[in-house]
């Protein structure tokens, strides 16, 4: 999924978040859902988690480019591939918005 390249990510407010080795591993404190990230997706929720802000996809192809030997288009597309994956978990924000599923029992 190609997301608008103007968009600026943050991390949601209910995640928290501690990083290995190995990568990270995060936790939906609303939902009661843990996730793990492998070191690469680690390295891009660190970005965006960095940047209270917000931080726009050149801003985390810039940080990342430093760390990898890939092309930068392919880069981009990798994290906008991860990037879309973690926004459909709900775990990071588009433009200050919650585009997620809906939890199960969430607070009303």
């Amino acid at each position: 999924m190609k997301t608008n390249p103007n968009a600026v990510w943050s991390v949601s407010p209910d995640v928290r978040s501690t990083y290995s080795e190995d990568g990270a591993v995060l936790l939906d404190i609303q939902k009661g859902l843990c996730y793990s990230l492998n070191p690469v997706a680690a390295r891009v929720w660190s970005t965006v988690e960095s940047s209270p802000s917000g931080v726009d996809l050149r801003g985390l192809v810039d940080a990342m480019e430093t760390h990898y030997t890939v092309s930068r288009e392919q880069l981009e597309r990798d994290i906008d591939e991860c990037l879309s994956k973690l926004e459909t978990m709900g775990l990071v924000q588009r433009n200050g918005l919650f585009h997620g599923p809906k939890a199960a029992g969430a607070r009303g």
